[in-house]
This record gives structure tokens, C-alpha cells and sequence, in this order.
């Protein structure tokens, strides 16, 4: 339900007529200036961009380089740890399948079997 409408008018313009119409006729121009500008205002924060993400990209470079050099300095240490087998290639690795079984409780039970029941 609405209970009160009113209608708020546009201000007055702080241009006079002459420069309102000036405006008008040089539209094209005065876009054209805008339209650079934001040009320019969008390719700066592009290159920011850019540069933001390269440093990531080389932060994240350096981390993986640091994690593949201790991985190989603790090469020895792992086949030191398998009996001298190398495990860096999977492909490479022998797998051995093998099967235990493990009694875990016996119980045994008389059970009455009367034959003469039918």
C-alpha cells in the first residue's frame, strides 16, 4: 500500500544554455577524451595486474624449486630407509601381493541331534 508519492524534480543546471548546446554539438569530442582516459586508467590497472601476478607466479616457482631440492637431498636418506631400492619411480617399483590369514576365535558347542524325532 502506498501512501505517499512525490515526484522530486531534476536541479537546476549549473551550465548556461550556450554551454549546454556546446556540449551537445561536441559530444563525439569530449567522448573521445573520456573514453582515452578510462583507456588509460584500465591499462594501468592491467599492468598492476600483470605485475602482481608474476611476482605470485615466481614466489610459486621459487617454493617449487626449494621443495624438489630437498626432495633430492633426501634421496640417500629414503633408500637408505627401503634396503637400497630407489622409490622415486613409481613406474619402476616391484610390488609384492600378500595374503595372511588370522584365526581370531574357536568355539566349540555340543549340539544334541536326536534321530528318532520325526
Amino acid at each position: 500500500m502506498m501512501v505517499q508519492f512525490q515526484w522530486r524534480p531534476r536541479p537546476p543546471s549549473l551550465l548556461t544554455p550556450e554551454k549546454e548546446e556546446d556540449i551537445s554539438k561536441n559530444l563525439k569530442r569530449y567522448s573521445k577524451k573520456y573514453e582515452q582516459e578510462d583507456l588509460d586508467v584500465s591499462n594501468q590497472v592491467g599492468e598492476l595486474e600483470r605485475k602482481r601476478r608474476t611476482q605470485l607466479q615466481e614466489e610459486w616457482q621459487g617454493w617449487v624449486a626449494k621443495w624438489k631440492q630437498l626432495h633430492e637431498e633426501e634421496r640417500a636418506y629414503r633408500m637408505e630407509l627401503r634396503g637400497g631400492e630407489e622409490s622415486d619411480k613409481e613406474e619402476e617399483a616391484e610390488y609384492k601381493e600378500i595374503e595372511a590369514e588370522e584365526l581370531v576365535d574357536v568355539t566349540e558347542e555340543i549340539v544334541a541331534f536326536d534321530l528318532d524325532q520325526e
